[in-house]
């Protein structure tokens, strides 16, 4: 039998060679692991900045879909800012809380984002009733804020200096809506409002641009924003033979009134405190919604290619790219300008600091959704100037276009109504 007599030897050198593979295994183990370390604590420390925004909206209950449509577009413009560089490099982060239409838990939310310091800024309900209950917190916490609201009240104290707003102000619009109705030749009108703060106060509004510019107020009816029959309402209206009627509503009421009063015969045209929303006109039906006219920075589309606003157009096409549909009410509108108009701000300070922001406001001149959004004349308000609009079969038509192209006329002819 044939031995090797190295055996030993070869056996000693294999044993060492292992150990020197563990050797250098467990080496490039801890250094992976120190690496690793390294890379961890590193992410820790150099984490992206994040620019924290609280809002609080209907999300749920009667008027969900107004709180929801705001939601969407502030949404909408979040990941657009965050794909171009967020607010100076940190990345905005939104955290939505729903307040169910009630002004105590506008106030509830708010507080307990105060006092969890939960919030770099705040965006507030289209509801213009918690926006009333809940800034008063925000200003008094120095709180960088807007709502998203319209009524001209919460605007006025010129204290809340942490406050803006980058939607309409109906307080604006109401006498740009009884010019229409010079425009139309009427001589008078009736009025319906809510008792809501925006209902009431853009009433007020818009009779005292009546009285001022010489069209009589028939009579001035009021529901509540909970209400579903106006039947008493209507017959006072109609028993006056108005020109036309002037409705300062809330959301879930135009619909129903729209759809009652058509069906108790009256044929005349309506103005609208705000645009005619797609939810408002599903509640009205098609045909009840026609010839509801009125002065607004927005309108509702149901179809992208009747949009010739090339702002407007791209913005529908991108909300129609995140959510498969368009926006049901124009709250998304409000919400888009509004963080447009805060990253702006962002822009022109070149810092995050609350106070940086809300000094920079007042450069901020930029183009809206509806039209120019400019805060330089320093009453915190971004919209001055409005469209003017009539629906006609679902589209909305400039006015001023609808009439030099005979659609008054055509209005004349198919209701038998003489004015």
């Amino acid at each position: 039998m044939l031995r090797c007599g190295c055996t030993g030897r070869g056996q000693a050198t294999q044993i060492h060679i292992l150990k020197g593979v563990r050797d250098m295994a467990r080496k490039c183990m801890t250094v992976l692991l120190v690496l690793m370390l390294v890379v961890t604590m590193g992410s820790v420390a150099y984490a992206a900045p994040e620019f924290r925004i609280g809002t609080y909206l209907q999300l749920t209950g009667s008027n969900s879909v107004v709180g929801n449509s705001g939601r969407q577009g502030i949404d909408l413009a979040v990941k657009h800012i965050n794909a171009n560089g967020g607010f100076n490099g940190a990345i905005v982060v939104v955290t939505h809380y729903d307040t169910a239409g009630s002004t105590e838990e506008a106030v509830k939310v708010v507080q307990k984002m105060i006092a969890n310091e939960a919030v770099d800024a705040v965006i507030g309900s289209i509801n213009s009733n918690e926006v009333s209950a809940a800034i008063p917190y925000l200003n008094e916490a120095q709180i960088y804020n807007f709502g998203l609201g319209t009524s001209a009240t919460w605007m006025q104290d010129t204290s809340r200096i942490w406050t803006f707003r980058a939607s309409a102000n109906n307080g604006r619009i109401a006498p740009q809506d009884v010019d229409l109705i010079l425009k139309l030749g009427y001589k008078n009108v009736a009025i319906i409002n809510g008792t809501d703060d925006t209902g009431k106060s853009t009433a007020d509004a818009f009779e005292a641009a009546c009285k001022e510019k010489g069209i009589a107020v028939t009579t001035r009816q009021q529901c509540d924003s909970e209400d579903t029959d106006f039947t008493g309402q209507i017959l006072q209206i109609l028993s006056t033979d108005p020109d036309c009627i002037f409705m300062s509503l809330i959301g879930t009421t135009f619909g129903p009134f729209v759809k009652q009063v058509r069906n108790m015969g009256y044929k005349g045209m309506i103005g609208c405190k705000e645009c005619f929303s797609l939810e408002y006109q599903n509640v009205a039906g098609a045909e009840n919604s026609n010839y509801v006219f009125y002065a607004y920075p927005y309108v509702g589309y149901t179809d992208i290619a009747d949009c010739n606003i090339p702002i407007m157009s791209e913005y529908l096409k991108n909300f129609k790219a995140e959510f498969n549909e368009l926006p049901a009410h124009e709250g998304a509108y409000r919400g888009w300008d509004t963080m447009m108009s805060m990253w702006e701000a962002a822009k022109i300070a070149g810092s995050n600091d609350k106070t940086a922001l809300r000094d920079a406001m007042v450069k901020v001149k930029i183009a809206g959704l509806g039209g120019e959004l400019d805060f330089t004349k320093g009453d915190r308000e971004g919209y001055s100037q409005f469209y003017s609009f009539v629906l006609v079969d679902g589209s909305n038509y400039l006015i001023d276009d609808w009439l030099a192209a005979g659609g008054y006329d055509k209005y004349l002819k198919a209701t038998g109504r003489n004015r």
